[in-house]
Protein backbone atom coordinates (compact mmCIF):
# COMPACT_ATOMS: atom_id res chain seq x y z
CA UNK A 1 0.00 0.00 0.00
CA UNK A 2 1.69 3.27 -0.83
CA UNK A 3 2.38 6.03 1.78
CA UNK A 4 -0.91 8.37 0.98
CA UNK A 5 -3.31 5.25 1.21
CA UNK A 6 -1.89 3.85 4.31
CA UNK A 7 -2.41 7.84 5.90
CA UNK A 8 -5.79 7.80 4.29
CA UNK A 9 -7.13 4.46 5.99
CA UNK A 10 -4.87 3.28 8.66
CA UNK A 11 -6.85 3.57 11.79
CA UNK A 12 -5.82 3.65 16.18
CA UNK A 13 -7.50 1.95 18.05
CA UNK A 14 -8.45 3.77 21.66
CA UNK A 15 -8.86 1.51 24.56
CA UNK A 16 -10.34 2.12 28.15
CA UNK A 17 -8.24 1.42 30.76
CA UNK A 18 -11.52 1.43 33.24
CA UNK A 19 -14.62 -0.05 30.68
CA UNK A 20 -12.66 -1.47 28.44
CA UNK A 21 -14.33 0.26 25.75
CA UNK A 22 -12.48 0.60 22.33
CA UNK A 23 -13.31 2.99 19.21
CA UNK A 24 -11.30 2.93 16.21
CA UNK A 25 -10.76 6.43 14.81
CA UNK A 26 -8.67 7.36 11.29
CA UNK A 27 -4.87 8.10 11.67
CA UNK A 28 -6.06 11.47 9.77
CA UNK A 29 -8.18 12.81 12.26
CA UNK A 30 -6.12 12.30 15.25
CA UNK A 31 -2.85 14.03 13.01
CA UNK A 32 -5.59 16.92 12.97
CA UNK A 33 -6.25 17.06 16.52
CA UNK A 34 -2.25 17.20 17.22
CA UNK A 35 -1.94 20.23 14.71
CA UNK A 36 -4.69 21.89 15.96
CA UNK A 37 -3.75 21.29 19.46
CA UNK A 38 -0.12 21.97 19.00
CA UNK A 39 1.17 18.67 20.42
CA UNK A 40 5.07 18.28 21.15
CA UNK A 41 6.82 15.61 19.43
CA UNK A 42 5.98 12.34 20.60
CA UNK A 43 3.02 13.64 23.26
CA UNK A 44 0.36 11.12 22.98
CA UNK A 45 -3.33 12.50 22.51
CA UNK A 46 -5.69 10.48 24.99
CA UNK A 47 -9.52 10.56 24.81
CA UNK A 48 -11.80 10.75 27.98
CA UNK A 49 -13.85 7.68 27.67
CA UNK A 50 -17.69 8.79 26.22
CA UNK A 51 -19.02 5.18 27.58
CA UNK A 52 -17.92 5.36 31.27
CA UNK A 53 -16.96 9.20 31.56
CA UNK A 54 -14.58 7.87 34.31
CA UNK A 55 -11.55 6.51 32.38
CA UNK A 56 -9.06 7.80 29.60
CA UNK A 57 -9.17 6.26 26.43
CA UNK A 58 -5.06 5.01 25.69
CA UNK A 59 -4.19 4.43 21.72
CA UNK A 60 -2.58 1.66 20.47
CA UNK A 61 0.83 2.13 19.01
CA UNK A 62 1.20 5.02 16.07
CA UNK A 63 3.29 7.52 14.64
CA UNK A 64 2.52 11.19 15.55
CA UNK A 65 2.35 13.92 12.89
CA UNK A 66 5.43 14.76 12.79
CA UNK A 67 6.71 11.00 12.76
CA UNK A 68 8.04 9.98 16.13
CA UNK A 69 6.62 6.66 17.18
CA UNK A 70 4.15 6.98 20.36
CA UNK A 71 3.59 3.53 22.23
CA UNK A 72 0.99 4.19 25.70
CA UNK A 73 1.88 1.73 28.37
CA UNK A 74 -1.46 1.24 30.14
CA UNK A 75 -0.07 0.59 32.94
CA UNK A 76 2.56 3.78 33.27
CA UNK A 77 0.60 6.26 31.20
CA UNK A 78 2.12 9.42 30.55
CA UNK A 79 1.98 12.65 32.49
CA UNK A 80 2.42 14.86 29.50
CA UNK A 81 -0.20 13.52 27.59
CA UNK A 82 -3.02 15.15 26.11
CA UNK A 83 -6.11 14.32 27.15
CA UNK A 84 -9.44 14.91 24.86
CA UNK A 85 -12.52 15.39 26.12
CA UNK A 86 -14.77 16.36 24.13
CA UNK A 87 -14.79 13.51 20.97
Amino acid sequence: MSGILRWLFSKVTYTCHHCDARQRIPLRRIHVFERFHRLHQGEALLILCPQCQTGVQMPSAYRTHTGHQVTVDPGDPPKDAFIHDLY
